[in-house]
């Protein structure tokens, strides 16, 4: 069997998928003075005290020193006579982030999802509906849209577990068995975060395998890696060793010391070779020089050597109207099965 020679090298490489992984500083830099009506996106830290529901825990005697929710959560489960306040927490958490919505102008979720294609995927830890709003809203621009992922479940989608499918929760019926779609599970303990127990988680992570393994590009955005979710930066990283890596490339969207990001992400980036470029927004990377061309510019500048720029990035758009005559030209090239860089 001969080996494929530098064009096919090429041409394989450009098929293959970016990968966005996101995480609560994500959402916090989509929306940073609130959303549509000035409601925060908490992070775990002091969470019930942002989201109102700090006066749960009047009464109750915690171990924990911690102010993370996951953790006050894990103890509270742990406990059987403190069922009401967990039930109360979990409504609490549904019902603050179900209140959610994005301002009326875009956002960098819309930008995000409108610079990604089908071949790409979005896969994200929060569980905040967002992203499926922007992806609805991005939807009128172009159908040529990435996979999106919940690893950690999400307010927005119903599920049928007699039928296996998954829709937006607001569906309400599913059309194969006429019963009711109903929310996946948010919480789990942080001692029995056992994923494949969950329907639809299950199928979720089997999907970000597929992709971890295939990525040439991994920007990993406002995901901290906390330490509750230690097993599933341990899934993750397994996945991504599976298949050589050495010309492929990490990106990190933080605010976080750059020290501290290179340490937590070291064992993904030395897969790489040390591909890694850090970056304090969405706008400095790879997918903002070339929109819905992330992959091709990858290729034809590190691969076959291209000194050339951008002529379409992304910018700032305060309307609809305005983000879609900026991407009228890659869309319309698009229809000619013309994907090259402009």
């Amino acid at each position: 069997m001969r080996s494929p020679n530098k064009h096919e090298i090429i041409e394989s490489m450009k098929k293959r998928p970016h990968l966005f992984i996101l995480g609560a500083g994500a959402t916090k830099a989509t929306i940073p003075n609130g959303d549509k009506n000035g409601r925060q996106s908490p992070v775990m830290d002091n969470f019930l005290q942002e989201i109102g529901l700090s006066d749960l825990l009047k009464k109750v005697i915690l171990k924990t020193q911690s102010n993370n929710i996951e953790a006050i959560y894990s103890e509270l489960v742990e406990n059987p006579k403190y069922i009401d306040v967990v039930t109360k927490i979990e409504n609490g958490i549904v019902s603050h982030y179900q209140q959610m919505e994005l301002p009326d102008s875009p956002t960098l979720y819309d930008y995000l999802i409108l610079s990604l294609r089908k071949k790409d995927c979005i896969a994200t830890f929060n569980w905040d509906p967002l992203l499926i709003q922007a992806y609805n809203r991005v939807n009128k621009i172009t159908s040529d849209l990435p996979e999106m992922l919940f690893l950690h479940n999400c307010v927005e989608v119903g599920l049928c577990e007699d039928c296996r499918r998954f829709a937006p929760l607001h569906n309400k019926i599913c059309p194969e068995c006429g019963k009711e779609y109903k929310m996946p599970r948010l919480m789990f303990p942080t001692k029995n975060k056992d994923y494949s127990q969950d329907i639809f988680l299950q199928g979720q992570w089997k999907v970000l395998d597929y992709f971890l393994q295939n990525a040439c590009i991994v920007t990993i955005w406002g995901y901290s890696a906390p330490d509750s979710d230690l097993d599933a930066k341990d899934v993750m990283l397994k996945a991504f060793s599976k298949t050589f890596r050495k010309l492929d490339q990490i990106e990190i969207v933080d605010i976080a010391d750059k020290n501290i990001l290179v340490k937590k992400w070291e064992p993904f980036v030395q897969e790489t070779n040390y591909h890694l470029n850090i970056h304090r927004s969405l706008l400095d990377t790879l997918l903002s020089e070339f929109p819905r061309r992330s992959i091709e510019e990858y290729t034809k500048r590190y691969i076959e050597g291209w000194w050339g720029n951008s002529r379409l990035t992304l910018k700032e758009c305060t309307s609809f109207s305005m983000l879609r005559q900026l991407f009228e030209p890659l869309i319309v090239n698009e229809k000619n099965n013309n994907y090259n860089v402009i």
